[in-house]
Order: C-alpha cells, then sequence, then structure tokens
C-alpha cells in the first residue's frame, strides 16, 4: 500500500473551515519569500513596459493553493505590497485576486477529484489561469484605474485593456512557465501530505 494511500479521505483540520493555525503560519512563511523575492529586486523587467517578472510567483501560487482563501489573500498582500516602479495597488489587486483562485481551486477543483498524475495536469491549468485570468488582467485593470500615466508608459498612448493585456501576457510568459515548470516539479516531488491543502 503505498504511503500517502487514506490521506485523501481523512477530515480536514477542525476549526473553521476557512482557518487554521497552521495554515496562517504557512501562509506567512510563503507570503515573506514572496516579499523577500521582491525586497531583494531579484526581478526582471519586461519589455516595452514599466512591470517587472520575478520568481515571487512561486510562493505566492503554491503558499495560497496549500493554506486556502485567507492564506492566499495574506500572500497576495505580501507579495503585492512592495511593488518595484510603485504601482502597488495594482500588484494587490493582481495578487489578491490570484491568492484567491489558488486558494479556493486547488482543495475544491484539483485536489479533491484528482490524485498523482492527474494532479500535475490540474496544477498547470491552476497556474496558467492564475496568470492569464487572475494576476494579470488585475495587474493591467490596477494600472488602468489607479495609475493612468504608469499605464500609459508602460502600454503607449491609447493602448486598450485588452492590448495591455497582449502586451503584458506575451512579456510574462517566460515567468508563467517557469513558475508552472517549478511548482509542478515541487509537487511531483513531494509527498501527498506535503501537497494536502492545510484548511
Amino acid at each position: 500500500m503505498p504511503e500517502d494511500a487514506g490521506i485523501k479521505d481523512q477530515p480536514s483540520p477542525t476549526g473553521l473551515s476557512f482557518f487554521s493555525v497552521k495554515a496562517l503560519l504557512v501562509a506567512l512563511a510563503f507570503g515573506l519569500a514572496a516579499l523577500a523575492v521582491v525586497v531583494a529586486a531579484l526581478t526582471i523587467p519586461i519589455r516595452g513596459t514599466n512591470v517587472v517578472t520575478d520568481p515571487r510567483e512561486i510562493f505566492t501560487t503554491t503558499g495560497a493553493a496549500l493554506t486556502g482563501p485567507l492564506g492566499g489573500v495574506l500572500i497576495g498582500v505580501l507579495a503585492g505590497i512592495r511593488e518595484p516602479g510603485g504601482v502597488v495597488y495594482a500588484s494587490l489587486l493582481a495578487h489578491i485576486a490570484g491568492g484567491l483562485w489558488m486558494g479556493l481551486a486547488y482543495k475544491k477543483l484539483v485536489y479533491r477529484y484528482l490524485d498523482m498524475p492527474g494532479i500535475c495536469g490540474g496544477w498547470i491549468v491552476l497556474v496558467l489561469v492564475y496568470y492569464y485570468v487572475f494576476v494579470i488582467p488585475g495587474f493591467v485593470i490596477g494600472q488602468s484605474l489607479f495609475y493612468p500615466q504608469s499605464f500609459i508608459d508602460s502600454y503607449g498612448a491609447g493602448t486598450s485593456l485588452a492590448g495591455a493585456y497582449a502586451i503584458l501576457g506575451g512579456g510574462a510568459l517566460p515567468e508563467a512557465l517557469l513558475t508552472t515548470l517549478v511548482t509542478t516539479l515541487v509537487f511531483i516531488a513531494s509527498p501527498r501530505r506535503l501537497r494536502r491543502p492545510l484548511w
């Protein structure tokens, strides 16, 4: 019998369904790791924009998936609060929305219904949706609403939201693929007990 047999069938941690102290501490650790990436300036500018790419999403996606929606919000705040270029509100909108998505979707759509290797396929879809349905649109919309001059400087005067999305989405593709690859490899290498949501 495999070492992880039966773990999926165990009940979730007791207490409030969206909260546990362990999940909060794990979320804090992942969120601080994401923040440390930004503070350490481990960023690469996306050509043709005033936006950067960096490896913080490795911590943001994985941490939010494991710690649930409240953990996802905490991680999203920590990942977005110190955005290079000063577009903090756009970054917060993007990372909080993405954190909520990962926090809910991993447990409810992937972990609950799939086993290995299916979890890897589900995970890949979640991460790509994280980028292209939540983070990139959130960032573009946030930039447009809160930082119109930065939006113009990044994408050009008269550029539509769809045009800005295409520019940023193309520039973020290497990051999205690298994040997907690294986090998928982490999931493959991890025993089931470490892939289990904490909420």
